[in-house]
């Protein structure tokens, strides 16, 4: 089975690998790429961090390093954040266990009891604003943007990609992200408006319900939500459809 795998090249590896593994066709069509935005905090100390994906620990991990970490906690928005964090040497003092989200970390007792504190969020440019609207009742909290996603210029590969892809009706597209599956729809509009409708027929395998909710709402009526917010998630959720 064709699987349409929209990660990034420098992100989509370990994905791949699974697929391939599993016995399907991995089919690359790259949606987004990650660049890196200069910026530093306003202060040096921050009662709390927050890392809202494991982009922000890559391209914040400089800027953290300049923060005195004495006294303050750090949490992150899930496992794969977490772990990206713990790799670098940084105890994570709190991190959803189950769902990635926003959501799921503002629910944690850890959280729900900051309070009058001095709050940094690390995060990507343009995101949500969930975080800082739960926290910012009762506390001081300031964003610091360390990257952005742009539209991947189209070439030959999704090109050759597309076709692949929409040569078998027995497929499976993953999305990870709004920002992916609407960048993945106005980039298959360039190519070839004809085919919009029909990529529409196939399944998608998403993150979250909050990614179902947008793509049932543009058109896909075929949607499943990966068990884990992870590229295994994503796995299982192929395998039970095989």
């Amino acid at each position: 089975m064709n699987i349409l795998l929209t990660r990034p090249l420098n992100q989509v590896e370990p994905l791949k690998a699974l697929i391939n593994n599993s016995g399907h066709q991995p089919i690359l069509f790259p949606t987004l790429k990650i660049e890196a935005l200069k910026g530093a905090p306003l202060k040096v100390h921050y009662d709390a961090v927050i890392f809202i994906s494991a982009n922000a620990v890559d391209y914040g991990l400089e800027a953290l390093s300049s923060l005195d970490h004495h006294h303050d906690q750090i949490f992150a928005v899930g496992a794969a954040t977490a772990k990206k964090l713990s790799d670098h040497g940084f105890k994570v003092d709190a991190f959803p266990q189950e769902k990635s989200s926003s959501e799921s970390l503002l629910a944690m007792n850890e959280v729900k009891k900051l309070s009058n504190k001095d709050i940094l969020i690390f995060r990507g440019k343009g995101g949500r604003e969930t975080l800082k609207e739960g926290l910012g009742k009762d506390n001081v909290v300031e964003y610091i943007e360390v990257y952005e996603r742009t539209q991947c210029r189209i070439d030959s590969l999704h090109q050759e990609s597309l076709t692949q892809f929409l040569s078998n009706n027995d497929g499976v597209i993953t999305i990870t992200s709004v920002e992916n599956l609407s960048t993945m729809m106005a980039m298959i509009e360039q190519i070839n408006i004809d085919v919009v409708q029909r990529i529409k027929q196939y399944l998608l395998v998403v993150l979250s319900d909050r990614i179902k909710t947008y793509a049932e709402s543009i058109g896909f009526n075929r949607v499943k939500v990966a068990p884990q917010t992870s590229d295994d998630g994503l796995m299982q959720a192929i395998r039970l459809i095989e």
